[in-house]
């Protein structure tokens, strides 16, 4: 799997025009790149750009390489949730049936817990990302001509205790598979099609190695003793089942009204159990690996930032979900051969830069303008209606220290808040005496970032118009809303 670079991309579109939206198409069609089969871009569950290229099509299967992975962690996380798996499970306990676990080479595995299996931080000594996986010397390739794929991973070596040290590892991610057939009776495929694929109605699925030929000259019998298809790798899927994966984990884990994944194990997921400080494999701040899902934070053109959490296969097979613009992109490839920009560089030019947040429930809370003293907004968004709520505390012109508010109400229309301005006037604290509300004006709530919402307004009393910049004082957009 490829690492990608966010920040260097940014640094190398940087001399550049930044691509435009409109101008992506034809930037994915010039190689610009690499080999893109198929991009898709949702924002808050709508299709802002669905493309096919180089003669694919919305009804192929591509080979998602190691996004695998990811869907493996949510078929645990579906397990974990009815109860069947529990995350300090051995694999002492589940893989004890098959091998002598408490002897040899087994031995030191035993203790590895699915927890740290889906963190990468298993102890198995393992490199795989230092030699193309097509040499016979990368590990993958080994354990695929080992006969017994499991045997191979629970008799490798290992080089740090269990929980202390990142390694990204194929074979560990492979072992999924028998968490699933342990707790469930299942294999890996027949219980993804019944709580996964088939809730989400996501079909037709295909497993099979990857092979230079294509489909249908890969491997497709699977060297374990359960004989199934390993969640390491070999799930083949449609670029809009991607997008259906990925707009699932923005959603909270629902679905049409229905669970599928509980909200806490997606917070689980994208939390960075690895990172800089922990591991030499990040650099970045704010960079690092949750459960079997990489966690970035990027800077777009706009110098806005936003954080990333994708799950990426070799060849640029990629679900990038970014919660705070509700956004889902969705890139299938063959970029096997492939060093010039990537995925990412065109999600940082050639997208982030045209969308903006939407107003939602995330932006509840306290507001105020760093330039002015001791004046400052709350707001409340109330998404099933799509109606905006606001209080502005601050003073009158006079320069007396006469304070002054104003409610300001209004409708979310595409993405941002269109409010009306009332000023009150009447009204005896602690009493009930009647207010009056007078239409002063009206404005414009829209959101820049997480952080920072800027109001436009204009008086239809008084000679004054306006834009305020506002930073948040509480709340945040870093998760998803509650889904249920």
């Amino acid at each position: 799997m490829k690492r990608f670079c966010f920040v260097l991309g940014l640094f190398v579109t940087q001399g550049l025009a930044a691509q435009s939206f409109d101008g992506l198409q034809e930037a994915i069609e010039g190689g610009s790149f690499g080999e893109i089969k198929a991009v898709l871009v949702s924002q808050h569950g709508e299709v802002l750009f669905e493309e096919y290229f180089r003669g694919s099509s919305a009804a192929d299967l591509h080979q998602v390489q190691s996004v695998t992975k990811s869907v493996g962690s949510a078929l645990v996380g579906i397990a974990h949730r009815q109860g069947r798996l529990r995350l300090d499970q051995t694999l002492g306990e589940l893989f004890g049936g098959l091998y002598p676990m408490n002897t040899g080479a087994y031995q030191n595995k035993a203790a590895i817990t699915v927890e740290q299996v889906l963190q990468q931080r298993h102890g198995i000594a393992w490199d795989e990302s230092s030699i193309d996986y097509r040499n016979p010397a990368n590990p993958v390739q080994m354990m695929v001509a080992s006969g017994d794929w499991y045997n191979y991973v629970l008799t490798r070596p290992t080089d740090a205790a269990p929980g202390g040290k990142f390694a990204y590892s194929t074979g560990a991610s492979t072992l999924m598979s028998r968490f699933i057939r342990q707790s469930t009776g299942m294999g890996p495929d027949e219980f993804a099609r019944q709580e996964l694929f088939g809730p989400l109605g996501i079909g037709p699925v295909h497993w099979e190695g990857w092979s230079e030929g294509g489909m249908g000259t890969g491997l497709t019998d699977w060297p374990n003793p359960d004989e199934d298809p390993p969640l390491g790798f070999s799930l083949w899927l449609r670029a809009r089942d991607l997008l259906k994966i990925g707009e699932l984990y923005l959603d909270g884990g629902m679905y049409n009204g229905r669970r599928i994944l509980d909200q806490s194990w997606i917070e689980k997921s994208w939390t960075r159990y690895s990172h800089s400080g922990n591991s030499s494999d990040f650099t970045q701040p704010g960079w690092g690996h949750g459960y079997q899902w990489w966690i970035a934070k990027v800077s777009d053109p706009r110098d806005r930032e936003w954080h990333v959490y994708f799950a990426s296969g070799w060849g640029s097979q990629v679900i990038f979900v970014l919660p705070e613009l509700g956004l889902v992109v969705v890139t299938v490839a063959d970029n096997y051969d492939y060093n010039g920009p990537d995925v990412d560089v065109m999600l940082v030019a050639g997208i982030l830069s045209d969308i903006d947040p939407r107003l939602d429930s995330r932006f509840n809370g306290s507001w105020y303008n760093p330039e002015t003293d001791r004046q400052g907004f709350s707001m409340e968004v109330l998404d099933e209606f799509g109606v905006v709520v606001s209080y502005w505390y601050t003073y009158t012109d006079s320069g007396s220290g006469e304070q002054r508010w104003f409610l300001l109400q209004g409708d979310v229309v595409d993405g941002v808040g269109e409010v009306v301005i009332y000023e009150t006037s009447g009204g005896v604290f602690l009493q009930s005496d009647p207010v009056e509300l007078i239409v002063w004006g009206s404005g414009r709530f829209t959101p820049v970032d997480c952080n920072h919402v800027t109001l436009e307004f204009e008086s239809d009393l008084e000679p004054v118009s306006g834009t305020v910049p506002l930073t948040r004082l509480t709340g945040n957009c870093y998760s998803p809303p509650a889904a249920d």
